[in-house]
């Protein structure tokens, strides 16, 4: 305690000495990282001065709350306050270390409450208990210094565009090999949430297939997460699209044994994509599962299938779409975090089947408007040849770029085999 307080009183005392570091020590340490009763107050009472435009010194402490000074200790205290001080030069390190201590605590008081939860039977199933410990321990993390965190940034990011004068391919996301699509996209950014719509068997599931495995391919960490799909019928899908065999003929098993050799050849690349097939998850697990891989084996681009699919916690006076503009929220902090991309796929309404133009729009997504404020990119598929049999474009996907945050809209043509369920340029 007498460190912490000892800390205390010197952070405050360097914004005395220099009242031009106030903005930056009020917007880096928070009142609630203040263990003293006195420190607390002065703390509260430079915050006051600062947002209403006053100099924070030690004359406008004493005016100001000329009739509050005994709630931080008088002016003995004070001065004692501002006497604290060695170098004002260390206040970012002093308050690093103030910020390290109050995280310190907090992870202290959660591992106690963690604790009594585990130990009780009836607090709930222990996935759940661990998923809240994993999320509540994340947000215990200290900040750093924003002015310190934009400088880096600003420095990071002209480094990576020297890096990109340098060699053009730098600037380039996870590619898809698909040269069209790659040359609008630049590839699927990292910490971007990328929503792919479709109606039914217009090719999503594929679409998202391909995508994983060229992008394992290139060596990049990839993870699937099915709501909708068992593993086994994954697959199937990856080994009839991979092998070139039609679907239906694995399904039932009408193989020769050169086809079953072809598809044992790949089993080494089906095992490098790491899928979830569990049903009713949360977007909490989504997440907590998206950070373990990335601690554990690294992460790239993680696929979700599909986003309405998931199960997220009703909060009151929720409406139809504020459950999964959380969900597009939470999934997209977690792309950030982890710095990979994030694919989700989405059912797009019925009512396009009624239309003349059977094209989807980003209003036919299900939840249109929470998808559309959230989500990075914002792809549509469509297939002619699903509504119109003898239409020229058989055989043809067409991939809509329909919004892309940081760059070109527009449409590709991609080949499309119903049979194999592959996807060529």
């Amino acid at each position: 305690m007498l460190q912490t307080e000892a800390l205390e009183m010197v952070i405050l005392g360097t914004v005395f000495e220099d009242p031009s570091l106030a903005r930056e020590v009020l917007n880096t340490v928070t009142i609630d990282m203040f263990r003293q009763p006195w420190n607390r107050n002065l703390y509260r009472m430079m915050s006051w001065l600062d947002k209403n435009g006053h100099p924070v010194n030690y004359t406008n402490i004493s005016t100001y709350f000329a009739k509050d000074v005994a709630k931080i200790g008088g002016v003995d205290y004070l001065l004692k306050v501002i006497g604290s001080v060695v170098s004002v030069s260390e206040i970012r390190q002093n308050m690093k270390l103030l910020a390290e201590l109050d995280a310190r605590r907090k992870l202290s008081q959660l591992i106690d409450q963690t604790r009594t939860l585990i130990d009780d039977p009836a607090a709930g199933r222990f996935d759940e208990i661990l998923d809240t410990f994993e999320q509540k321990a994340l947000e215990i993390r200290p900040k750093v210094s924003q002015e310190n965190k934009s400088g880096d940034r600003i420095r990071t990011w002209f480094e990576n565009l020297l890096l990109r004068k340098q060699n053009p391919k730098i600037a380039f996301g996870i590619l898809t090999g698909w040269e069209k699509l790659d040359q609008m996209t630049l590839g699927f950014q990292r910490s971007n949430l990328i929503v792919v719509g479709a109606r039914t068997s217009m090719g999503k599931s594929a679409f998202a297939n391909e995508i994983k495995v060229r992008a394992s391919s290139r060596g990049n960490r990839v993870a699937d997460f099915s709501l909708e799909m068992t593993i086994e019928q994954i697959y199937n899908r990856m080994a009839s699209s991979m092998c070139g065999i039609p679907l239906q003929a694995i399904r039932i098993g009408n193989l020769t044994d050169f086809q079953i050799g072809q598809i044992a050849d790949k089993l080494d690349e089906f095992a490098k994509i790491p899928i979830d097939d569990s049903r009713g998850v949360t977007t909490e697990y989504i997440t907590s599962e998206m950070r373990r891989m990335k601690r554990q084996e690294g992460l790239d681009l993680v696929v979700v299938d599909y986003l309405q699919e998931i199960n997220e916690t009703a909060e009151q006076n929720d409406n139809g779409g504020s459950a999964l503009h959380r969900v597009c929220q939470k999934l997209r902090a977690a792309a950030k975090d982890c710095d990979c991309a994030v694919i989700g796929l989405s059912q797009v309404k019925q009512d396009v089947d009624s239309r003349a133009n059977k094209r989807p729009m980003v209003s036919d997504l299900s939840g249109s408007a929470a998808i559309a404020a959230v989500a990075d990119d914002i792809i549509l598929l469509y297939r002619d040849e699903y509504y119109n049999p003898e239409t020229s474009d058989k055989g043809i996907l067409e991939v809509n770029v329909a919004k892309q945050r940081n760059g070109p809209t527009g449409t590709v043509k991609l080949n499309y085999d119903k049979d194999t369920q592959k996807i060529t340029g």
